[in-house]
């Protein structure tokens, strides 16, 4: 099982969105984009008009932390993203939701935050593209993982073998592995990439590059477990 890495960013500013998204797109083939509204989660970041500026060739995940969803989806959906997620907690009607993701064609999932069980995903699992599991709480970057979720990826490779399972917070080599070991295939990492202090002398392309190029090597020999 080939596990994706994608750098995730999370700006507050177009000209940060800008340094990080160049420093890594000679590297990526994907990175994922966080939106955070500053109501559901307690923190505001850039929205769809700096995503849509700044031309790129790598695939874009939009992983939105709003409420409203409704309201955010056709800004984003203009720009013809390759997938985009949204969270569970705030799908009041997640069904709509669905039914108006397929009428635009677009890939899509949903996440759930730490607190937030596998099962509350069932009834979905077998109409989405990708489940997004946040091993942090939503909204800021450099939190702990929380090893919960290495559950809910085995309960959710159980329900669905052929489901995308991201892992999105907490992302090191370490954490890595052990996601992939149990059946992820998708890992967001945010913080290990984009705000890594190591290699003193190193320009900061350069330490991105070694950080992406470290947590793909983590998982590139990893077993999954049986069933995974």
């Amino acid at each position: 099982m080939s596990v994706e890495i994608l750098p995730a960013i999370l700006s507050k500013t177009s000209s940060d969105y800008h340094r990080k998204l160049k420093a890594i797109e000679p590297h990526a083939s994907w990175v994922q984009i966080d939106i955070v509204d500053n109501v559901y989660a307690r923190n505001q970041t850039i929205d769809a008009k700096v995503v849509a500026s700044i031309r790129t060739r790598l695939k874009l995940e939009i992983h939105l932390m709003v409420e409203h969803i409704e309201n955010w989806l056709d800004p984003f959906l203009a720009i013809r993203p390759a997938r985009i997620v949204f969270p569970l907690e705030a799908s009041y009607e997640p069904i709509q939701l669905v039914r108006h993701m397929k009428a635009h064609q677009m890939p899509f999932g949903f996440s759930i935050e730490p607190k937030t069980s596998a099962e509350s995903l069932q009834h979905l699992v077998d109409k989405i593209d990708i489940a997004l599991l946040l091993a942090v709480h939503p909204g800021f970057s450099g939190q702990h993982f929380a090893f919960g979720v290495l559950e809910k990826i085995r309960k959710l490779r159980a329900m669905r073998p052929d489901l995308l399972i991201e892992v999105d917070g907490g992302i090191e080599p370490d954490t890595a592995a052990k996601c992939a070991a149990v059946g992820a295939n998708v890992l967001a990492a945010g913080s290990f990439i984009f705000d890594n202090d190591k290699m003193d002398g190193a320009t900061y392309n350069e330490k991105v590059r070694n950080a992406y190029s470290t947590l793909k090597e983590a998982v590139a020999d990893v077993i999954p477990e049986e069933g995974a």
